[in-house]
């Protein structure tokens, strides 16, 4: 009898595992807004983010034409603004001056760069996964860090993320890959925040060696 109850328990473990219903993970959260020049009019473009558990993905594309010169072949980069706790943010959504709150858990990391062709179009797509900070420049901008170490991203469903899009200048060769994957490749004027974002068109800084952040857009959670 002991054997036959202890063959049945086990039938009904291994029946109750077979016919467990299965565990998937939770679909994953897309949302996309406008791209804006820094002084506030629309580009026509547009930043995209997929959230899931694992991590954040995306893609900015955006139109850099402008009356002050041509943008083909200038150096740019993506950046992500991550505002890992938005709730203890000042204001909503999250800004400049919540960069120096702790409690925010703030961090800005690279996305990615590129070189702009002749479509005068910046447009990159970028991985961000959770707990990765090895793109951080939290050091360059003197932000909180979780003791001495960058936050990166901590929540990907539930940070607030602003991209920012950085112009380096015409692409050199001597300067590349930096160019297009740090802060400062390329820049002259680099004390570290280089020019400071353009307030209207005629301050776009397009030039050899100025670097400038010139665009923006933001997703919330």
């Amino acid at each position: 009898m002991k054997i036959m109850t202890k063959t049945a328990s086990l039938c009904t473990l291994v029946l109750t595992i077979f016919f467990a219903p299965a565990v998937h993970a939770a679909p994953a959260n897309v949302s996309e807004t406008d791209v804006g020049w820094w002084w506030g009019e629309g580009t026509g473009g547009t930043a995209k983010i997929v959230r899931t558990n694992k991590g954040i993905s995306g893609n900015f594309s955006s139109s850099l034409s402008n009356s002050e010169g041509s943008a083909e072949g200038l150096a740019v980069t993506l950046w992500l603004i991550i505002f890992n706790n938005p709730g203890a943010c000042a204001t909503s959504p999250c800004s400049e001056s919540d960069l120096g709150n702790p409690a925010v858990m703030p961090d800005a990391v690279y996305g990615a760069g590129n070189i702009v062709d002749d479509s005068e179009e910046a447009s990159f797509g970028f991985h961000l996964k959770a707990g990765d900070n090895s793109g951080s420049i939290a050091d360059l901008f003197g932000l909180p860090t979780d003791d001495g170490e960058p936050w990166g991203l901590i929540d990907p469903r539930g940070a607030e993320v602003h991209y920012v899009l950085r112009l380096h200048g015409p692409m050199i060769p001597l300067e590349m890959p930096a160019q297009i994957k740090t802060y400062g490749g390329g820049c002259v004027d680099f004390a570290p925040y280089g020019y400071l974002p353009p307030a209207n068109e005629s301050e776009l800084k397009l030039g050899w060696g100025e670097c400038q952040d010139v665009q923006a857009a933001l997703n919330l959670p």
